[in-house]
């Protein structure tokens, strides 16, 4: 994974409009049965309607994916996508969920592998979404936040990759891969791109975060693990 030269500022703002925030709990324990006594803290797989944070491995597992209200200045200018080292923010907050056009996945139903899903951000109703456009600071494909009200394109469908090939379903706590539908390539983060006031500016609002891409080969710098948030079981 060869480091690029700096890029110019990639000049990213605030978006002052930020959308209604979302109630994780109604969004969670969607129509279907499912209800707060049913949030599983011990079984290992990962299920449709879960709240949970991505941690990157790469990394030392102490990024998490995380999106807010602001918007790159450069590239598609959609909302931004990236890492963050803190742990406690419900930015980082994804639900996971059926891909688009695709049969309504019933929370607390276990995720397979090879299934092809959406995250959701609630705190700003926007998906998980990559396209042919480079991203800011390694210059591989941008990942951003698209969509209203949770709703997209193909753009926001990526498919669970599992490690081991005798898995059958996401588990907690073993790493996987998203790779993106649309461009197939995959989720990716690198420590070696970090934003900077050097490459971002004074006021930069994510400072201190590490850029968010999609990357042409499944290898560590795309390995992520669920382990922490709100998992759902029928």
């Amino acid at each position: 994974y060869h480091p690029t030269p700096t890029p110019p500022s990639p000049n990213i703002t605030d978006n002052m409009k930020r959308p209604a925030l979302v109630s994780l709990l109604s969004l969670s324990f969607l129509a279907g049965g499912v209800s707060a006594s049913d949030v599983d803290h011990d079984g290992k797989a990962v299920t449709c309607g879960s709240a949970v944070k991505l941690t990157h491995v790469e990394s030392g597992g102490k990024y998490y994916l995380n999106s807010e209200s602001a918007k790159m200045g450069s590239g598609s200018g959609q909302q931004i996508v990236s890492l963050i080292p803190k742990k406690g923010k419900t930015s980082s907050l994804w639900v996971l969920r059926e891909a688009d056009d695709v049969e309504i996945c019933p929370p607390g139903t276990p995720i397979r592998c090879g299934q092809k899903i959406r995250l959701s951000h609630p705190d700003t109703e926007k998906n998980l979404h990559s396209h042919l456009v480079r991203s800011p600071l390694s210059r591989q494909q941008e990942v951003s936040g698209f969509g209203e009200a949770m709703e997209g394109d193909t753009g926001d469908d990526w498919v669970v990759v599992c490690k081991s090939s005798s898995d059958k379903f996401l588990e907690r706590a073993k790493a996987f891969h998203l790779q993106h539908v649309d461009t197939k390539r995959y989720l990716a983060a690198s420590s070696e791109y970090k934003f900077t006031q050097s490459n971002c500016g004074g006021g930069c609002p994510i400072m201190n975060h590490l850029e968010a891409h999609c990357r042409s080969k499944a290898d560590h710098f795309t390995e992520f693990k669920i382990e922490l948030g709100v998992h759902l079981s029928k």
